[in-house]
């Protein structure tokens, strides 16, 4: 039998509380360990109650079985409604069993699943190692209601008011007091482009909030499921209606650098013209114009933004879209993208930076703080974040433990050889690490990258 070495509970106020448990190697010699996170609810029933739980155990069963019974355990009677489990590439071979083990011993209504290249609990990230995160959620005053994406009907040239409502809302489960809707997909065979704006009218500008899963890289790789049930292809949403406040929030992770440039010629996904001219040469020119030190970033790689009001006066961090830069069409100047651009959109080139980055998601945490605590929270960071971005472990989950914990001192051994700094980890945080994060910016919601999507759950209906 394994014995803990360390096991010790760190009591808290009403908001929540942690446990780190470390176990001795089992007899392969790897080493066990999960981190236990969950709110301590008043015992009124109507009061909403999340828990969470992250493994990081090799073994895919016992993981499986550890979340369930340490997110189970912190929900005391309470039966959950709905959950969000994550997992990393090392277990997808055994997903189906993980999935079916979890939906059973959890007794969830509605158990949602992606497969990732990273997963996060509470103030962990634990990236492209072993691991398993579950959220659960027992909300008495609202609904869940599962749809899969592949049952959306195709948008058509010119939708109607009466058609979002009749044909488009009814087939995302949208219900009357729709809070918010829950999405995880395959990025290789959803068309987000025109499904997303949809979504948001279709939901009456409630947050469509989510990620894309990031275990593999090819069609077919990766895993999204409901409850018991598995696919490599595809997506789900949850639509949530009643009495629960859900707030989503993106932080960016760029920083917009050289001259804003409008889109006069393109095609699709191919910019052919900014500015009158040449997309590469119009590009090459606003290079040269920088400052050495801004031109050395550059490095890092090239990223476009692309304006999301047009109707601002002035752009900054934060008002625009972040796009790849996946070729150059050296025969006709013409710069290759992963989304389509048309003629009037105002672009600027970004590139990655740590320290905006950081300062972004510490202004939309402090704004955060300053209304009633949250239950839970879900996130989706940007798989090109974390250390490759900060050069640091657990960077933005950390931030997002502190924000909303007590303070609370001390390192635990999360495993052998390894400290892991627990911080204010009251917060029950789930999480992965996305190829794509959905959030909304102002009444509509998108599709990210190189952000990080923090849902919050509050106790009642946003004000």
């Amino acid at each position: 039998m394994e014995q803990s070495t360390i096991g010790q509970w760190f009591p808290r106020s009403r908001e929540g509380l942690v446990a780190i448990r470390q176990t001795e190697p089992g007899a392969s010699g790897a080493n066990r360990a999960s981190i236990i996170l969950g709110m301590d609810a008043a015992d009124e029933t109507c009061i909403p109650r999340f828990a969470a739980a992250l493994s990081v155990r090799p073994d895919s069963a016992s993981a499986a079985k550890e979340v369930s019974e340490r997110a189970l355990e912190r929900l005391g009677e309470r039966t959950p409604g709905f959950g969000f489990l994550f997992f990393t590439a090392h277990h997808v071979e055994r997903s189906r069993e993980i999935v079916s083990m979890v939906t059973r011993l959890t007794g969830a209504k509605h158990l949602v699943s992606m497969s990732a290249w990273g997963v996060i609990g509470g103030p962990i990230e634990i990236e492209n190692a072993p691991g398993i995160s579950l959220l659960l959620a027992s909300v008495p005053g609202a609904q869940a209601r599962p749809f899969q994406l592949r049952d959306l009907p195709r948008v058509p040239e010119r939708p109607t008011p009466d058609w979002y409502r009749e044909v488009y809302a009814p087939a995302m489960r949208v219900e009357q007091n729709h809070v918010c809707t829950i999405m995880f997909a395959d990025p290789y065979s959803v068309p987000l482009v025109r499904m997303l704006p949809a979504m948001s009218t279709a939901g009456r500008a409630a947050p469509v909030v989510g990620g894309l899963a990031s275990s593999g890289s090819a069609p077919g790789q990766n895993i999204i499921g409901l409850n018991d049930q598995i696919m490599t292809s595809g997506g789900i949403g949850l639509s949530i209606s009643g009495s629960l406040g859900v707030e989503g929030i993106v932080s960016q992770g760029c920083a917009p650098i050289g001259p804003t440039m409008l889109v006069t010629k393109a095609k699709g996904n191919i910019i052919l013209e900014l500015s009158g001219r040449r997309a590469v040469d119009t590009v090459r020119d606003a290079v040269r114009g920088l400052p050495p030190k801004k031109r050395a970033m550059l490095t890092k790689g090239i990223l476009l933004g692309r304006v999301i009001n047009e109707y601002k006066e002035r752009f900054g961090q934060g008002d625009f879209l972040i796009r790849k830069v996946e070729s150059i069409e050296q025969a006709n100047g013409a710069i290759v993208s992963d989304d389509f651009f048309r003629v009037g959109q105002t672009v600027q080139l970004h590139v990655r930076d740590a320290e905006s980055a950081s300062a972004d998601l510490a202004m939309v945490l402090d704004v955060q703080k300053l209304q009633s605590p949250p239950g839970a929270g879900l996130v989706m960071t940007c798989i090109r974040r974390g250390t490759r971005l900060f050069g640091e472990q657990s960077h933005d989950a950390s931030a997002i433990s502190r924000a909303f914990s007590p303070a609370q001192a001390g390192v635990e051994r999360a495993k052998s050889g390894r400290h892991i700094d627990v911080g204010q980890a009251g917060l029950p945080l789930a999480g992965a690490f996305a190829s794509g994060e959905i959030g909304p910016v102002g009444q509509q919601s998108y599709l990210h990258k190189m952000t990080t999507s923090l849902t919050l759950f509050r106790n009642g209906r946003p004000v």
